[in-house]
């Protein structure tokens, strides 16, 4: 019978679910950065130059909190199955220049920070899968995630580049791991962007 109960305490515990959102500190700025673990990952709709060559676009949300001031940023994550990152001419990256979320009956449009990554406190890369792809940082409101947690389908179009627009369209939903760390964020008196 200890046995038995060894062995479904054993069993419970592979079970339990890996967290969905993650905090650390920054160990150069002492920022404290907070982001959601399972990204939603986007797929571009335009045909692949191979069958087994595919580009994606993941999104992760984080928090960056320098003593009290937090931030919110859409992090895209940019990456090909033939290469993790074979962009070498860096038109998929201008392409993400400005990008249109859409979530419905509302477009979430956005522009990435300009800037250097250290000047958000963020000195190292980012402990997220796909390590060596490009991060591009998109500042967004908490309204807005919101409006991406909530909705029933979600499609991006990078439009950096006009006269050739991406497309990418919902593959592997994330909202859970969103949602959660929405519920982490504290509720603030102010709005937030």
């Amino acid at each position: 019978m200890k046995y038995s109960a060894l062995l479904l305490s054993l069993l419970l515990a592979g079970c339990a679910t890996q967290p969905t959102v993650k905090s650390w500190m920054d160990p150069k700025s002492s920022v404290t950065i907070t982001a959601q673990t399972e990204p939603l990952v986007l797929v571009r709709a335009a045909p692949a130059p191979s069958m087994n060559e595919r580009d994606y676009a993941q999104l992760t949300a984080i928090e960056v909190n320098r003593m009290g001031e937090r931030k919110l940023y859409l992090v895209a994550i940019l990456w090909n199955s033939g290469d993790l990152w074979s962009d070498k001419s860096g038109s998929s990256q201008s392409a993400f220049d400005q990008i249109d979320v859409n979530v419905g009956e509302r477009t979430v449009a956005l522009t990435p920070h300009t800037g250097e990554v250290s000047e958000l406190g963020i000195n190292q890369a980012l402990p997220l899968p796909i390590p060596g792809s490009k991060h591009i940082y998109f500042p967004i409101s908490r309204d807005d995630l919101r409006a991406i947690s909530r909705s029933n389908r979600i499609e991006l179009t990078a439009r950096g580049v006009p006269e050739a627009p991406r497309r990418y369209e919902e593959w592997q939903d994330g909202r859970r791991s969103l949602n959660d760390f929405l519920g982490q964020l504290p509720e603030l008196n102010q709005p937030q962007s």
